[in-house]
């Protein structure tokens, strides 16, 4: 495994393991990780994981932590804040060059994974033109909470309390409360609050990454868990609605032949769903 480095517009430094593939290369694929946690799900440093099972069909496997979360510290939420913005605006283009450029490709040839918060930054950052359109674009688990008066009363709450915590200390205490391994910033978390207040999901500039995410040409593989409540089906459907070129969602759960009904990070985490995992790299093929 090697260990490479992205340094933004801005002089943030972001990490990356790179897992290089097994025998002849096929493609490179950057996993790109979801909110409160790092990209050490993915299994970079582990055998028998995702990403190391990507590697023995013979890809080389990026992994990126965006700022503030795994080994891209500082920032440090709390004494350092950032936006969603900032993740689309400087940190995606950092790491796609970067590993476009270890890899000797274009970032045309990339395959870019994007789980949950991934996946938003990828979307935003196609459909307002921050990165060049990858060869494929999956998202498992990514969708917006867009949840209007009539949500459902346990996302409101989450999203209720979540703004107030973290109005209160300065930062979203994600270690403290044992729910993720990275806080998250206070402008962040009021940009992805404010979302769900305003049915709207937009920059803190008034850009409407809903209607750029309409004009994304880039193949989209989405996938959702049978057991995810963060990310239902119909949450990644409604998602994927908005891009154009979009396969079927992919439920992954028993009804569909899968071992487990998965929750939103047991997709790339529980051994029982390696089969989904070859099917990953069948469908990138």
């Amino acid at each position: 495994m090697d260990e490479l480095v992205a340094t933004t517009a801005d002089g943030i430094t972001l990490r990356i393991d790179r897992v290089r593939a097994t025998g002849e290369r096929r493609g490179v694929v950057v996993c790109l990780h979801a909110m409160m946690t790092d990209g050490r799900y993915f299994g970079a440093r582990r055998e028998r994981s995702f990403a190391a099972t990507l590697a023995a069909a013979g890809y080389d496997v990026l992994v990126a932590d965006f700022r503030g979360h795994g080994r891209s510290r500082p920032p440090i939420a709390g004494p350092d804040d950032w936006s969603f913005d900032d993740l689309v605006e400087l940190d995606l283009p950092a790491i796609v060059a970067t590993a476009a450029s270890a890899s000797g490709c274009g970032p045309e040839d990339l395959v870019l994974v994007g789980h949950s918060l991934g996946g938003l930054v990828s979307t935003a950052a196609l459909g307002t033109g921050r990165i060049a359109s990858p060869r494929l674009l999956v998202l498992p688990a990514t969708c917006v909470w867009l949840l209007g008066p009539h949500a459902p009363l346990r996302r409101r709450v989450v999203m209720t309390a979540y703004r107030h915590v973290t109005s209160l200390l300065g930062r979203a205490p994600i270690r403290a409360l044992r729910v993720g391994t990275a806080d998250e910033a206070r402008t962040y978390v009021r940009q992805l609050t404010g979302w769900t207040r305003a049915m709207r999901w937009t920059s803190l500039r008034g850009i409407d990454y809903t209607a750029a995410a309409e004009t994304v040409t880039t193949p989209v593989l989405p996938y959702a868990g049978a057991g995810d409540w963060m990310c239902t089906p119909t949450d990644a459907r409604g998602f994927a609605g908005h891009l154009p070129f979009a396969s079927e969602v992919r439920i992954v759960g028993r009804a569909h032949g899968d071992a487990i009904d998965p929750n939103h990070f047991e997709l790339f985490t529980r051994p029982e769903l390696a089969p989904l995992w070859h099917d990953v790299v069948e469908r990138i093929g």
